[in-house]
């Protein structure tokens, strides 16, 4: 059995990854999961939260923030498709606390003021 399946982020702007890589946690809507080369295949809905991608299997792996989404798992393949997607590692966490502070002055009286709230609370919790 091969060690590594080929893994694609995609997000409604771009493909942000597309690589042969050893392991992927992906925060499913029931809870996260490992996917492995030779996954049974798998269809699941995604929570905000964290992917985290191992390419080699003792790198550090690289974590990216999805605001939810999408699975499909086969054998040899893994995509997600993320309503959005951010790489932790650029984000501005001094701009993040303001735009958290300025949703949440409008997240009383504003729904999706609340829903973009919850999702920048999450990205803050995963930094």
């Amino acid at each position: 059995m091969p060690d590594k399946f080929h893994f694609e982020l995609v997000s409604p702007e771009e493909k942000l990854i597309s690589q042969d890589v050893t392991m992927v946690t992906i925060p499913g809507e029931e809870g996260d999961f490992g996917v492995l080369a030779g996954h049974s295949p798998l269809l699941s809905s995604i929570r905000p939260g964290v992917i985290t991608i191992n390419v080699e299997a003792n790198d550090n792996p690289k974590r990216i923030f999805i605001a939810g989404g999408f699975a499909d798992v086969t054998a040899a393949q893994c995509t997600v498709l993320a309503e959005e997607a951010t790489d932790l590692t650029l984000v501005d966490v001094t701009a993040l606390d303001a735009e958290i502070s300025a949703l949440a002055a409008q997240a009383g009286t504003d729904e999706r003021a609340a829903y973009k709230l919850a999702i920048a609370q999450a990205k803050r919790a995963a930094i």
